[in-house]
């Protein structure tokens, strides 16, 4: 396990370090994308089916997603760290508001 995320710690290809991260037994794409945010709140977010939803719903997506794999994360973190150069804000902090703005928004249950 180590050997695992000191390696992808030394990536720069944000793809290649979540795929690294979710070769991990019980660690999935939501969960790597947190680890990358603890380690750097500057260029990631947490994902999950609720930023998906916020961005689903401002028209960045066309369906809904409910299960996330590396090359979600790089669509998502894409679009937030566009989101976070126009503004004052981090990508992680971009991305904890698409959370709460699908907490407010969302009809019905999460899944």
């Amino acid at each position: 396990m180590e050997k695992v995320t000191g390696a992808a710690y030394r990536l720069e290809d944000d793809f290649c370090r979540l795929a690294l991260y979710v070769s991990l037994k019980g660690v999935a794409t939501p969960t790597a994308s947190a680890i990358l945010t603890s380690l750097d709140g500057k260029r990631h977010c947490v994902i999950d089916t609720r930023v998906w939803a916020a961005l689903w719903r401002l028209g960045y997506f066309e369906e809904e997603k409910e299960r996330f794999q590396p090359d979600d994360y790089v669509k998502i973190v894409d679009i937030v760290r566009q989101m976070a150069d126009e503004t004052d804000f981090t990508t992680a902090e971009i991305g904890y508001a698409l959370f709460a703005y699908d907490v407010v928004h969302r009809e019905g249950n999460l899944h």
